[in-house]
């Protein structure tokens, strides 16, 4: 009888070892999955911002050019009235 006490004790706490390492691995691989899927997401989200602001930046870029033709339109015209 207490022998087979202590191979039920020794089994079942085989089993629970078994048991969590299976489990360990099956919660990791989620876990590297979805750390995957939010990487690609970050990846994809920065590519976007990058992208925008690109695009700012030209537009800004374009912002700028066309005020300085416009002051220097400005200052020649000026100086073509100021001239006697």
């Amino acid at each position: 009888m207490n022998q087979n006490i202590i191979l039920t004790i020794v089994e079942f706490v085989a089993s629970l070892l078994i048991e969590g390492v299976i489990l360990a691995m099956i919660f990791n691989f989620i876990s590297n999955k979805n750390q995957a899927k939010q990487q690609e997401f970050i990846a994809t989200e920065l590519n976007n911002i990058e992208k925008q602001n690109k695009f700012d930046y030209e537009q800004f870029q374009n912002s700028i050019q066309t005020a300085k033709q416009e002051i220097i339109s400005q200052i020649k015209e000026s100086t073509k009235d100021a001239k006697p």
